[in-house]
């Protein structure tokens, strides 16, 4: 049996390959960043997952919010929400959280 490789990252911190990614990776990522994920944490990366394997694409603020908003909940689906939860960089954390590449609002 093969063991799955350590994933590799950017300069920046977001993952190469988003198919290395785990859940317990996201808790080592989240942690290192100071946030201890709840449930709702996880509605929004298990939906913003599941959008980037549809589409293929990282979201910026605009989108993230519509996504989450229509496909993971409502109450979450705001810019305030999405601060209480992942801090001042949502998209940044939302996407080094998630595995996912880096957002084309990110600097």
């Amino acid at each position: 049996m093969s063991e799955k490789s350590s994933p590799t990252f950017t300069d920046d911190g977001f993952i190469y390959d988003p198919q290395s990614w785990t859940p317990d990776l996201a808790i080592e990522i989240a942690t290192d960043l100071e946030i201890s994920l709840t449930n709702e944490h996880w509605q929004v990366i298990n939906g913003v997952r599941q959008f980037y394997e549809r589409t293929g694409r990282s979201l910026s603020m605009r989108p993230l919010i519509r996504v989450v908003r229509n496909e993971v909940s409502a109450n979450l689906g705001s810019s305030i929400a999405l601060a209480r939860l992942f801090g001042s960089k949502t998209t940044r954390h939302v996407a080094m959280i998630s595995g996912l590449p880096k957002p084309s609002d990110c600097i």
